[in-house]
């Protein structure tokens, strides 16, 4: 008795690794767009679980993608366009991502924090912690929990001294 034998098999369900490909492209994509960069910037990765990231900003064109990790050192000083930090976890590896990402990225360069309101406790803001390392918000998404920052402008950096000297 012959059987039908693909009548009897189960299809597989669908494959989610496309649905998590799209959605990391996607990120990419608005990640590039926030921080007004071209397909072909320089990008530190800082941060923990960043091979999607890597892997999607390395198609989408970037001529050079670091992963590197808040919690180890990194010797090298290697300029990047855009320091997008990702997963860290609580304000210490927050504070050295944003050191290694202002030293990184230079007067031009930009860094965008993800989970920004999950990182800090105690009614400190990424605000603050971005100003010790001399950066400042230059832009948010509100609904995707992002930050862009950029490097303090000289006057910006002088005015607080300036007014402790007229006081």
């Amino acid at each position: 008795m012959p059987r039908d034998f693909e009548s009897t098999t189960e299809s597989e369900p669908p494959s989610t690794a496309a649905v998590d490909d799209a959605l990391t492209a996607a990120r990419v994509d608005r990640i590039l767009a926030m921080a007004h960069l071209k397909d072909d910037a320089h990008v530190a990765l800082i941060g923990h679980r960043t091979l999607p990231s890597l892997l999607a900003l390395l198609q989408r064109g970037c001529r050079a993608v670091r992963c590197l990790r808040p919690d180890a050192p990194s010797p090298d000083r290697e300029a990047a366009d855009l320091a997008w930090i990702v997963d860290v976890k609580g304000e210490r590896e927050l504070d050295a991502a944003l050191h290694a990402a202002r030293a990184r990225v230079g007067v031009s360069g930009r860094v965008v924090v993800e989970g920004a309101e999950c990182i800090c406790r105690a009614g400190c803001t990424v605000q603050d912690h971005a100003l010790a390392a001399g950066l400042d918000v230059v832009s948010f998404d509100h609904i995707a929990n992002r930050v862009v920052l950029a490097a303090l402008r000289q006057n910006h950096q002088s005015a607080p001294s300036g007014l402790a000297a007229a006081a």
